[in-house]
């Protein structure tokens, strides 16, 4: 029997596929990623390995310490694939971090430190391209913070204010930018349309706040006494000695069930349309007439988030937000007109700590706004400055 030639054999194999290949239709490219994550990981894997120094000066430019210069171009143009990464990420709706819920308030999120250091890379570069003239590129990317923070999410109380802290950076940045284009209309109105629009992050950390809740109380069991004695976050040996050997099933239930009632209260008050003043001062009665020397007080307290902060943190960020908006308006007026308005256009966004418009100033350099409630945390009222060319 003849046998056939193996060299002819795989060479008509070989043409074989090409010819079905070809007269097939036309193959589909696999997708991208449909999780955010995996893009921001893969960012996080192509930043360059920067020094100390370099990010510093990174950060410093981000928040607005110093201007940037031909260092930030340099520190940039290192970490542009990780910046390729993350804007593929910004259309994305879902981002699944793979966080571990399971290990409680032991889980690591090293995430979150990486994504605020991507953020001042991505914010930095905005400064550098509105200081170069290119404010539509840099009011772009001040405004992709916006999923950016999303992103960051809220599966735990800290991841939240990541977020928040995020999103106010992009804020400042457009705040430093508004007033340089205060003479072209079309850019104006084209930013905000994009804020009328923009992806708000979580109004409150709602859900944040309720995976903090469940987290505690299942750690709040006997077999699992010490991760509950750590979490308290006290150093001092004797103390949680003492924690551990006070511990019983019957006063974990009532552990359990102060600290429901006491959270669910708290969210309560979160949850409302509650003005500021009244909220922070409902959730900061919450932590009065306290006994130090109760153990079931004392564990209750040492794993309640500082709601009180939560609720200043959260209208800080709505302000920003609302002063942007405000500002976009006041300079569509000196675009439309040639000079700033003398008093605060009607209709403009509020200012959230007294639900009232912000009181609006013409300065030598441009217009400042002011919020007319206090920041109880600070004993100051917020303001806002916008430098007008």
């Amino acid at each position: 029997m003849k046998r056939a030639n193996p060299v002819l054999f795989a060479g008509l194999v070989v043409a074989g596929l090409m010819v079905s290949w070809s007269a097939s239709p036309a193959r589909a490219v696999p997708p991208d990623p449909d999780n955010a994550a995996l893009l921001y990981y893969q960012a996080f894997l192509t930043l360059a390995d920067l020094d100390k120094d370099a990010r510093t000066h990174i950060g410093d430019v981000a928040t607005g310490k110093v201007a940037p210069s031909e260092k930030t171009r340099e520190y940039i143009e290192k970490c542009r694939g990780a910046i390729d990464f993350a804007e593929a990420a910004r259309d994305l709706q879902v981002c699944n971090w793979g966080f571990r819920y399971s290990k409680g308030f032991e889980a690591f999120m090293p995430y979150l430190a990486q994504m605020r250091f991507l953020a001042f890379v991505l914010v930095a570069d905005a400064r550098l391209d509105a200081a170069e003239g290119r404010h539509r590129a840099a009011l772009d990317r001040c405004l992709m913070m916006g999923p950016f923070s999303r992103h960051i999410g809220d599966d735990t109380l800290v991841s939240y204010l990541v977020s928040v802290a995020v999103s106010r950076v992009g804020y400042e940045c457009m705040e430093s930018i508004i007033g340089r284009v205060a003479g072209d209309a079309e850019l104006l109105e084209w930013l905000k349309g994009e804020l009328a629009t923009t992806e708000k992050g979580p109004a409150f950390p709602i859900t944040a706040m309720k995976i903090e809740r469940e987290i505690a109380l299942a750690t709040m069991t006997m077999d699992k006494i010490q991760s509950l004695a750590k979490a308290m976050g006290d150093s001092d040996e004797g103390k949680l000695a003492k924690v551990l050997a006070a511990a019983d099933e019957e006063t974990l239930a009532e552990v359990r069930r102060v600290y429901s009632n006491k959270f669910s209260a708290a969210l309560a008050v979160l949850a409302s349309d509650t003005p500021y003043e009244e909220a922070h001062r409902q959730l900061g009665r919450m932590g009065e007439n306290v006994d130090p020397n109760d153990p079931v007080t004392a564990v209750v307290n040492s794993l309640m988030p500082a709601v009180v902060r939560v609720v200043t943190i959260k209208t800080t960020q709505e302000a920003h937000a609302n002063a942007a908006r405000a500002a976009v308006d006041i300079c569509l007026h000196k675009a439309k007109t040639g000079s700033l308005p003398a008093t605060l256009p009607a209709g403009l966004a509020k200012d959230p700590f007294s639900g009232r418009d912000f009181q609006y100033e013409r300065t030598a350099a441009g217009f400042t706004l002011r919020c007319q409630g206090k920041d109880l945390d600070k004993d100051t009222f917020q303001e806002f400055q916008f430098t007008v060319k």
